[in-house]
């Protein structure tokens, strides 16, 4: 009988359209040989797993065995993916807890290689795919709040402190994001408020807007909310985008959630006659993960179901929303181990 050297692997042109659910002694053979494999079958099989947790086949705790032995790839292909694995196990993740310092050392022990490796800046001789990582790995750095990238970012802020724009552009988000969370005054939100306020470059406002949704100062964040209703400050076709970003933030949600409920009627009448209105229906149940917000949801829009503009998101958002709650209550636990396990380098 022949015997293959490598795992049985299907679908290895990954152009057929099914997924493959390896299980038992395969999988453990595939998961071993992971490292050796080309970049287009590293992405398959991550992409896989991924499919197969959303799916609900497997569980998410089985996508950290996969990513583990990913730390050290340079193709941006195989970066992205794993990127996205964290993405998607975030949802599991509380902020303030022990499973949050765990899942940020999982983060950056997965970026370490290749944030040694690129650093900040462009170096000579490099490729485009290398800046395209480094994007991908300052962005994990930043978001598990490593001492030393957090240091460095903070000199290059300081470097550009009068030119903000004027930042790299592959790494300007994260300079600005990492400025806010560690370095918060009133007059750094106030900088990026003016700055965002005159700006032209769309990017640049979206970044300074994702960056003050970082605010954990309780009257930044009512400074903030209230420049919404000021036209020349927050256009309100952006305004959404403004909502979704601080909807996805522990100290900014209550107060922008109380804020949408307490000024619904002001919504209506400044974004009816626009198709961004919808959103403010939507992006909640996008965000929305605990009994308590589902139940607050379904208070607030179940009387407004006769509104035919709005009953089918609304009942949609529900269903969403508790789709999110069960599956967190079904994997939290095993991924909270998981995540606690493949944490330590």
């Amino acid at each position: 009988m022949l015997k293959t050297k490598t795992a049985l692997r299907l679908n290895t042109e990954n152009t057929a359209h099914y997924i493959t659910d390896y299980q038992g002694e395969l999988l453990d053979a595939i998961l071993s040989e992971l490292v050796e494999l080309d970049n287009t079958s590293k992405l398959q099989i991550v992409q896989e797993r991924r499919l197969l947790a959303e799916a609900g086949h497997i569980s998410y705790a089985d996508l950290l065995p996969v990513v583990d032995q990913l730390a050290q790839e340079e193709s941006y292909l195989v970066v992205s993916a794993v990127s996205q694995v964290i993405g998607a196990l975030e949802r599991f993740i509380d902020e303030g807890t022990e499973t949050e310092k765990s899942f940020k050392a999982l983060i950056a022990k997965l970026a370490r290689y290749n944030y040694d490796r690129l650093g900040f800046e462009a170096k000579e001789g490099e490729s485009d795919e290398d800046e395209l990582v480094r994007q991908l790995t300052i962005s994990m750095m930043i978001r598990s709040n490593d001492e030393e990238a957090s240091q460095v970012a903070s000199q290059i802020f300081e470097a550009h402190k009068d030119n903000l724009s004027g930042l790299p552009a592959a790494i300007r988000s994260q300079v600005l994001i990492n400025e806010m969370k560690h370095h918060e005054t009133k007059e750094l939100v106030a900088t990026y408020l003016d700055l965002y306020t005159h700006a032209t470059d769309a990017a640049f406002k979206r970044q300074l807007a994702a960056a003050l949704a970082y605010s954990t100062d309780a009257d930044n964040i009512q400074t903030l909310i209230a420049s919404w209703k000021d036209k020349f400050v927050v256009k309100p076709q952006d305004l959404s985008a403004w909502y979704y970003q601080f909807l996805g933030h522990k100290a900014t949600q209550e107060p922008v959630w109380a804020w949408a409920r307490e000024n619904w009627d002001w919504i209506k009448a400044a974004l009816g006659g626009d198709m961004s209105f919808d959103s403010f229906v939507i992006l909640p149940a996008h965000v929305f993960k605990t009994e308590q917000r589902l139940t607050e949801y379904k208070a607030f829009f179940e009387p407004q179901l006769s509104d035919l503009a709005l009953s089918r998101n609304i009942g949609m958002g529900i269903k969403e929303i508790a789709a999110r709650v069960e599956l967190i209550k079904r994997e939290k636990a095993a991924v909270e181990a998981a995540v606690a396990q493949y944490s330590k380098a």
